[in-house]
C-alpha cells in the first residue's frame, strides 16, 4: 500500500476546483438575477404607488434630496435660485431638485434605510443605493409646475398637459456624449411624455457608458434597454394616460 503521488493530488484538486465552478458560477448568476428581479419589483411596485399618491393628492410627489429623509423637497421660491428646500407642499409646486431621490416616506414605501431612502437590492447601506426618481417640470402658466402643484394638471388642463413635452425615455444604445434635449437620432424614443421615471443605477453603481451617464447628468433624457456589461441601469416610468386615468376615477380631474 502507498500513499497518493503529488501528481495525483493535483488531479484531484483540480477536479475539486472545476467542479466548485461549475456550481458557484450558475449561484452567482442566480444571486444577479434575483437581485435584478427584486430591482425592478420595487420600482414597479413604487410605480404603482405614485399614480396613488397622484390620485390621492391631485399630484406627483416632488423627488427627495440627499438631505431630506427620504420625503419630498419644495423649493420656497417658484423662479430664480431655489431658496430653502421645504418639506410643506408650496402652490407654485417647484421641486428643490427635478431629479433626486425617491421620496419614499412621503410614499409610505417601506422598508428604507436610517435615513428614510429605500434602497436596490444591492443595498450596501450607502446612500448611492437610493432609488432614483425624477419628474417632469413642465410650467403652465410661467412659474406654476404642472405636475407637482396642487390641482396644477386640473388647472392647466389634461388637453394641455397632454400637448406638452415632459421626460424623454430612449432605447439604450447611445454611442457618444449624452443629449441634454431629446434622445438624437441614433436611438428609439420610448417617449417624450413621461411624467416621472424612476431608475437604480444597478450593480455596477457608475457611469461606465454614455447610456449611464445619460441617466446621471440632471437633464430630462434617460436611457433604458438590454442591460450589457456597460449598461446595468434598470429604469421605469409613468404613463400620463395612466395617470390621467387613475385621477379622473379618484375625481381629481377634470
Amino acid at each position: 500500500m502507498h500513499g497518493f503521488s503529488l501528481i495525483e493530488i493535483a488531479v484531484v484538486l483540480v477536479i475539486i476546483t472545476l467542479l466548485l465552478t461549475m456550481v458557484a458560477v450558475p449561484l452567482v448568476t442566480q444571486i444577479e438575477q434575483r437581485r435584478n428581479e427584486e430591482t425592478q419589483k420595487l420600482l414597479d411596485t413604487t410605480r404603482d404607488a405614485l399614480y396613488g399618491f397622484a390620485a390621492a393628492n391631485g399630484r406627483l410627489p416632488c423627488p427627495a434630496t440627499a438631505i431630506s429623509a427620504g420625503r419630498e423637497s419644495f423649493c420656497t421660491n417658484a423662479s430664480g435660485a431655489c431658496g430653502a428646500a421645504l418639506a410643506s407642499v408650496q402652490i407654485h409646486g417647484r421641486c428643490a431638485n427635478a431629479i433626486g431621490f425617491l421620496p419614499a416616506v412621503t410614499l409610505g414605501i417601506s422598508p428604507v434605510d436610517a435615513a428614510g431612502y429605500a434602497q436596490d437590492a444591492w443595498a450596501d447601506g450607502s446612500a448611492l443605493r437610493g432609488v432614483r426618481y425624477a419628474v417632469s417640470d413642465y410650467q403652465n402658466p410661467a412659474n406654476i409646475y404642472v405636475l407637482t402643484a396642487p390641482d396644477g394638471i386640473k388647472t392647466a388642463t389634461m388637453t394641455s398637459t397632454a400637448a406638452a413635452l415632459h421626460l424623454y425615455v430612449c432605447s439604450a444604445g447611445l454611442a457618444g456624449a449624452p443629449p441634454t434635449a431629446n434622445c438624437g437620432v441614433t436611438v428609439t424614443t420610448l417617449t417624450d411624455k413621461a411624467p416621472a421615471v424612476l431608475f437604480s443605477l444597478g450593480k455596477n453603481n457608475a457611469m461606465n457608458s454614455p447610456d449611464e451617464t445619460n441617466n446621471q447628468n440632471g437633464d430630462k433624457v434617460f436611457s433604458s434597454g438590454i442591460r450589457t456589461e456597460t449598461f446595468d441601469d434598470l429604469v421605469s416610468w409613468l404613463s400620463l394616460n395612466t395617470l390621467f386615468d387613475r385621477m379622473v376615477k379618484a375625481g381629481k380631474l377634470p
